[in-house]
């Protein structure tokens, strides 16, 4: 990769990681049972997370080390700004469709299901909670979470100038605090805590930070003998374990339970080990390569990553009616079909469309050219939720 390039794996992880979502928030699926998370302690909030950092490095991080900090900043808030106003549209559209099918059933479960009753039961409470992120139904806290990863991200990124390790270790500093002192951040109305830590995810974030400021140099992270050993080693550990389904409920106290088990809301040890050894292993084989060789059936999920922010606002969205809709056919397999058919081809017409838009191809216009002094990398790796 040339300084300031283009990676398309960025790209293609990031439909990936939008296709498994999908899939993922329709319980019961028939292909539940065979995306990643059933084949080790990640899943693929932790990829799209991780991809988060490399973006943000791509786009944040050569702007910031230059000097322009503020203007940094700016546009750092104001995607954060973007990314809420797509959080809160997203609600309300969930509102709808399960709302919607309460009314036309009379069958309140799904409200309840989704934790939507809240709504039904505190509206005037629950909307000025969905305004301060603080009332997260069910499938809809991941937006959240990335808001206050990119409020967060001007720190990082004054530290990352001076030096990525410095980067490194305030931020594994912040993650041991939140899981010794129990840094959190409550839900209201109603009781309980943020599904994603920011404080404990933000350590994740970092990491990808870290690996996007050496991609985006153009340099190619250097092989570790042990890591060569451990990483795989970890993956095949972790792969038997998950598809045993974790026969032991271990429990390895007096040692903080972070080090041990595999909680997700604050983002345990296992889990950010796993897509850490995930990613390194991948990056031992040649996928960039591999992509750029086959673009025709690479390209489609490339196209969904490059749209990642709408791509993923209609997933859910689809996944929720899907969800409201299949028990009333027994979760029948044609149905199952059907759902993942239509789902992710209204996902990528979306992609395409807006693609296509971007592209001035609406008016038969050439696209516009890219300021001479902005990074190659800034224009095309910026993409919501993960980017």
């Amino acid at each position: 990769m040339q300084p300031g390039g283009r990676l398309v794996s960025i790209d293609f992880w990031r439909g990936f990681a939008l296709l498994t979502i999908f899939v993922n928030h329709v319980p019961g699926h028939f292909l539940s049972p065979y995306t990643f998370r059933n084949f080790g302690f990640s899943d693929a909030a932790e990829l799209f997370v991780l991809l988060a950092g490399i973006s943000a490095a791509f786009a944040y991080l050569r702007p910031a080390a230059g000097g322009d900090l503020l203007g940094t900043t700016m546009r750092v808030m104001l995607r954060a700004f973007h990314l809420y106003v797509a959080h809160l549209a997203l609600v309300v559209v969930a509102v709808v469709v399960v709302g919607g099918f309460v009314v036309l059933t009379a069958d309140s479960r799904m409200l309840e299901l989704f934790h939507l009753d809240l709504v039904n039961l505190f509206p005037l409470e629950s909307l000025v909670g969905i305004g301060l992120l603080s009332f997260q139904p069910a499938y809809l806290n991941i937006l959240p979470l990335y808001v206050a990863l990119l409020v967060l991200c001007p720190l990082l990124l004054l530290l990352a100038r001076t030096s990525i390790a410095l980067a490194l270790g305030v931020s594994t500093a912040l993650y041991l605090a939140t899981q010794l002192a129990g840094l959190e951040l409550p839900v209201w109305p109603g009781t309980g805590r943020w599904y994603f830590n920011p404080f404990a995810w933000q350590l994740l974030f970092t990491c990808g930070l870290a690996i996007g400021a050496v991609l985006d140099r153009g340099a190619r992270p250097a092989p570790s003998r042990v890591l060569d050993i451990v990483a795989p080693a970890y993956l095949v550990v972790a792969m038997a374990w998950a598809m045993m389904g974790f026969p032991v409920a271990l429990d390895l106290s007096p040692l903080p339970a972070f080090l041990w088990d595999f909680d997700k809301t604050n983002l345990a040890l296992p889990r950010l080990l796993h897509v850490l050894a995930l990613a390194y292993c991948v990056s031992r084989l040649p996928v960039e390569r591999w992509l750029k060789a086959r673009p025709g059936l690479c390209e489609p999920v490339g196209l969904l990553g490059r749209q990642a922010l709408p791509v993923f606002c209609v997933g859910t969205v689809l996944s929720l009616a899907a969800q409201v809709t299949r028990p009333g056919f027994d979760g029948a397999f044609l149905y199952d079909l059907l759902i993942v058919g239509v789902g992710v081809f209204v996902q990528w017409l979306v992609a395409w469309t807006l693609e296509w838009h971007r592209r001035g191809l609406r008016t038969g216009t050439r696209p516009a050219a890219a300021p001479a002094s902005a990074p190659a990398s800034v224009q095309t790796t910026v993409a919501g939720p993960a980017g």
